[in-house]
């Protein structure tokens, strides 16, 4: 629990500038921390430049296509390998403004991502 508060903490310090997020990322301990604060510095930074450092293959391909989504943008799923068909699919979906695409996504907070997007 006291890490949590801990890496809150350093999240809201990174966000105010006053703690440099990717060294805030690369510092943390635990893979799984580490992976999911380099997609959130992606999100924050609307970038795929961080979802590289995702050292999980599938996490760092759900990064991605939140950028994607985010973007609107084929594009932004060329470099996946798994998920880039489904990504391409569901940009696609999107620009028409097909709410059904977003079922396809199985991680939650993608699928998220997408719902509200389509709102």
């Amino acid at each position: 629990m006291n890490f949590k508060i801990l890496f809150l903490c350093i999240l809201l310090l990174g966000c105010s500038g006053l703690y440099d997020m990717r060294s805030a990322c690369q510092n943390a301990l635990d893979a799984g921390v580490k992976d999911r604060c380099f997609s959130a510095l992606a999100m924050r930074d609307e970038s795929t430049t961080e979802c590289n450092d995702v050292q999980n293959a599938t996490m760092r391909e759900y990064c991605m296509m939140r950028i994607a989504i985010v973007h609107l943008s084929e594009s932004d799923c060329g470099s996946m390998e798994t998920l880039r068909d489904q990504c391409v699919h569901v940009v696609a979906g999107l620009k028409q403004n097909a709410s059904l695409v977003c079922r396809l996504i199985e991680d939650n907070d993608t699928a998220d991502l997408c719902r509200m997007r389509v709102m």
